[in-house]
């Protein structure tokens, strides 16, 4: 069964308490599973410079682990990537408060530092390019269905 999640249809997928609480889970698609551009993607190319988005959703600790809630209503069931792009948002936008010149271009850019690292190898600049647009179109989805603004 489909709901939607902001501007996008997802699927859910299960049902899950935390804290007390039922929360309907989501599947959200990856880049690779989303076809075409998600709806925020102008939004997203154009501004990756100086985008500071607002972390809207809110993370649920449960066993030292952070579950994204999106509305109140869905926990999110993410992909290891997104997952780990979203906790990087979560932290340096939420969390921390960082200085008015950190974008997230700046956290995309720490993203593909941190998967260079994992391969142990440093990527072509083509390879970078190809991340860099996969990791917008991941944020244009997490602005889609309301985790960020």
């Amino acid at each position: 069964m489909k709901v939607k999640v902001g501007n996008l249809d997802l699927e859910i997928v299960g049902e899950i308490e935390l804290n007390g609480k039922t929360y309907k889970i989501v599947e959200v698609p990856s880049a690779d599973e989303y076809k075409g551009f998600p709806p925020s993607w102008e939004f997203v190319k154009s501004s990756m410079l100086n985008w500071r988005p607002y972390f809207k959703g809110k993370m649920i600790e449960v066993d030292e682990k952070l579950i994204p809630v999106v509305n109140d209503e869905y926990v999110l069931y993410l992909d290891e990537e997104t997952y780990e792009l979203l906790i990087d948002l979560y932290y340096t936008f939420k969390v921390n408060k960082p200085p008015i010149e950190v974008n997230v271009s700046t956290v995309v850019t720490r993203q593909i530092e941190n998967y260079e690292a994992k391969l142990n190898k440093n990527l072509t600049p083509e390879e970078k390019t190809n991340l860099y647009l996969r990791y917008s179109i991941e944020l244009a989805i997490l602005k889609d269905i309301g985790m960020i603004s």
